[in-house]
């Protein structure tokens, strides 16, 4: 896998490039009413260039041993510690749930057996990732201390779900941190979610999903970052496809930690 160096080259491919997925076709829907998620569908976003392939990973992380599988299907669908480490990830917890449905021809049903990849930087908004190498040490924009992008050795970084019977997933997570693309603009990548749907004899579908709620800690600067996304704010897509993009967390009630929160985000996929 090749890895952009420079800001220039990475805020290209930021921007524009879908990696070795640009070919394949997809669509998703968001939103927890039936109607709204019927209506709205959300065009796929970026691979980006952190995914985790074979040799890319600083650490490599494999729950499951077995050789075959590659490195980004080798984890659990918990990223929030590593089997048999005695620690847990840095930041604040948070949960990911909802269905993958296929549509087609008008019908649209649940699916079973969908491989969902999940991919994302630790709390310190740093990733896994050889090519995630630029910005280690950047000044706060709005406070102006420093941020350390350091490595979390108790972050799982990135796991794997297949659904049900009735197409269900869920991820735990930490809420990924922000990081810097281009400071002379003030573009700075808001926390994100990587997702990399697949199933079988149907398109692949890669997207970023975004966070809004007003549990979450730091939700006002986040909004800021949201509103200046050169990815989110796609000029190729409406107010109301950008705004599906971003799952609104609240407190679990069924999570012993009262800080963990929770989101729901249904993917349909179709031809």
């Amino acid at each position: 896998m090749r890895h952009n160096t420079d800001s220039s080259s990475r805020r290209n491919f930021l921007k524009t490039g879908l990696g070795a997925l640009g070919g394949l076709a997809g669509t998703l829907v968001a939103g927890s009413a039936w109607g709204q998620a019927m209506r709205l569908t959300t065009p796929r976003q970026t691979l980006g260039p952190f995914f985790p392939d074979e040799g890319d990973a600083v650490h490599e992380i494999r729950e499951n041993l077995d050789f075959r599988l590659p490195i980004s299907e080798a984890n659990d669908n918990d990223l929030t510690f590593i089997q048999g480490h005695a620690g847990t990830a840095t930041g604040q917890v948070i949960h990911i749930e909802g269905k993958v449905w296929f549509r087609w021809q008008g019908e649209i049903k649940p699916q079973p057996g969908a491989a969902i990849i999940m991919w994302n930087a630790a709390a310190s908004g740093r990733y896994n990732h050889r090519g995630d190498r630029e910005a280690m040490r950047f000044k706060h924009p709005v406070s102006g201390e420093w941020v350390e992008r350091t490595h979390d050795e108790h972050f799982q970084y990135w796991g794997r779900c297949i659904t049900d019977e009735e197409g269900n997933y869920s991820f735990k997570t930490i809420l990924p941190g922000f990081y810097p693309v281009d400071m002379k603009n003030g573009w700075y990548r808001p926390p994100h979610l990587h997702f990399m749907v697949t199933a079988p004899g149907i398109p692949q579908l890669v997207t970023q999903l975004y966070f809004k709620g007003e549990h979450i800690a730091d939700n006002g600067f986040i909004q800021q970052l949201n509103a200046r996304d050169l990815i989110l704010r796609d000029r190729k897509l409406t107010a109301e496809e950008q705004e599906n993009l971003i799952v609104e967390y609240r407190p679990d009630p069924s999570e012993e930690n009262a800080d963990a929160l929770i989101g729901n985000y249904d993917f349909v996929l179709s031809f």
